[in-house]
């Protein structure tokens, strides 16, 4: 069978792009909050909470705070080595680069912007007067990535080979095993690794291009 054309380039964005794997604790820390939601978790994996309601006692956690001071997190979460060129050599051959992410688009739309990355699904935190309002609406959860890439690939008009995506964690399986090619980058477990058709274990991450280029018929 010969290669398929590659319309489209999936990235999760937190410990894919950029270093930190977690932002919603990176967020914590930052405004000094990080103790008061230490038993979320634990909480939701016992099923006491919902996902959603776990979400909404994080963002209650940064009520009254301001965007300003929310974005700076960002000057401590750098993007990897390579990304700003792995995410370039897509965007010369114009092909589209979409980011699918649990995180937060506050910060997700400042990545997009600096990376022209042409749109990042993700959580959207609530601000009033650029003061947080402590509500987020969820598009993106750990289960769901799956899911909100076939709606991807659906608007972009592309099949499932056509598509690479990249990952680090396990809630990023699903994009690694749908697309033709799946890439982990610097990965969180094994699991990961197995689930990739290639893996980037160090920076920089462009590394992989080659990799794509042999992969995918490239113009």
């Amino acid at each position: 069978m010969g290669r398929y054309p590659l319309k489209l380039a999936i990235f999760d964005i937190d410990g894919t792009l950029r270093r930190v794997r977690d932002p919603w604790i990176h967020l914590h820390n930052h405004l000094g909050v990080a103790d008061l939601a230490k038993d979320f978790p634990e909480r939701w994996q016992k099923g006491e909470i919902s996902y959603d309601e776990w979400a909404e006692l994080d963002a209650g956690l940064w009520r009254g705070y301001s965007r300003e001071k929310i974005v700076g997190a960002l000057e401590l979460n750098p993007f990897r080595v390579g990304a700003r060129e792995l995410v370039e050599w897509f965007n010369s051959r114009s092909i589209p680069c979409v980011g699918i992410s649990s995180g937060l688009s506050i910060f997700n739309d400042v990545t997009a912007d600096e990376l022209k990355i042409m749109e990042i699904v993700s959580n959207e935190l609530q601000f009033e007067a650029n003061i947080c309002s402590g509500k987020i609406a969820i598009q993106v959860n750990e289960a769901n990535k799956g899911q909100v890439m076939d709606q991807v690939l659906q608007r972009y008009g592309a099949g499932k080979e056509e598509v690479v995506a990249f990952g680090d964690g396990t809630a990023d399986i699903p994009l690694l095993q749908k697309a033709g090619l799946g890439v982990a980058i610097c990965p969180t477990n094994a699991m990961v690794s197995f689930s990739a058709g290639h893996v980037v274990i160090e920076e920089p991450i462009d590394r992989v291009l080659p990799f794509v280029e042999k992969h995918f018929k490239v113009d």
